[in-house]
Formats: structure tokens, sequence, C-alpha cells
């Protein structure tokens, strides 16, 4: 893989095949629907695995959809705790009692905008070994060129 391999995930078509998962934090203070195009067992759908320090460290395994195709059933995004490093373009976000790295949105309305990275280990039911993963050199990534 090139240090160049990190490409930005856009938004689906609309009319793109889509499944709905059900998704929580471990302790359950936060629950949440994941409407995602295409389906996690699509073979065109891909599950980002990066080697940036955030992603290996908490074990994200990443799929992209647009912020309005997350909907929450318990809690919501304002009450989960924030971190933000380096650029502090994105916002990572947690549960602040059982500490699951739920997902992350950017901050900065030109990097990324109105989509959500969900850590598709919240996922209910999702078998990881089945998932096509891509892997990203993210620790190459310098998010101010982007």
């Amino acid at each position: 893989m090139s240090k160049s391999d990190v490409s930005l995930p856009t938004a689906p078509a609309p009319d793109a095949p889509t499944a709905i998962y059900k998704a929580s934090c471990h302790c359950g203070a936060f629950a949440y629907t994941i409407t995602q195009a295409p389906p996690l067992n699509d073979p065109s759908a891909q599950v980002m695995d990066c080697n940036c320090s955030i992603c290996s460290r908490n074990g994200y395994l990443f799929i992209y959809t647009s912020n309005d195709r997350v909907e929450f059933t318990k809690g919501g995004i304002e009450q989960f705790k924030t971190y933000s490093f380096a650029s502090k373009k994105m916002a990572h976000y947690f549960c602040g009692t059982c500490g699951a790295s739920c997902m992350a949105r950017s901050v900065d309305p030109s990097f990324f905008p109105g989509m959500t990275c969900v850590n598709v280990r919240m996922l209910e039911g999702v078998d990881l070994k089945t998932l096509n993963l891509k892997f990203a050199d993210g620790a190459s990534f310098d998010p101010t060129s982007a």
C-alpha cells in the first residue's frame, strides 16, 4: 500500500441499496440505527481498517454514512464524550460510562462534511470475519492537505 492510499469517502447514490443496522455502546446508554449503503454483505461494501494512532488503539473498523442516516433511539450525539487531536478536524464520540468508541464526525465544514464514521464493532449481529476490509495508511495521511 502506498502512503497516499487513503481516500475520503463520499455519500452513496440516493438509489443505492441499503440495510438498517442496530448499534449501541457496551452499557446501552447510547442506542442508534444506521442506514448503510451498500449493505455490509454486498461485495462492493468496504470497511476501513486504518493504521492511524486512534484507529489502531481503539480497534476502529469504520463505515461511512451521511449524518441523517444515523438515528438515535437512546441518548444523542450531543451526550457523548468527545475527543479530538492533531488537526482537530474530527471529533471521536465515545460513551462516558463504558468507554465504547462509537463513531467520529467532522467538526470542520471543509473536511468530510455531513458524514459520520461508524465503528462497525458497535453494530449488532455483524460477523467481523465476513467483512471486506480496506486497509488504509492513515498514519501517513496529512489532514491539512485534504
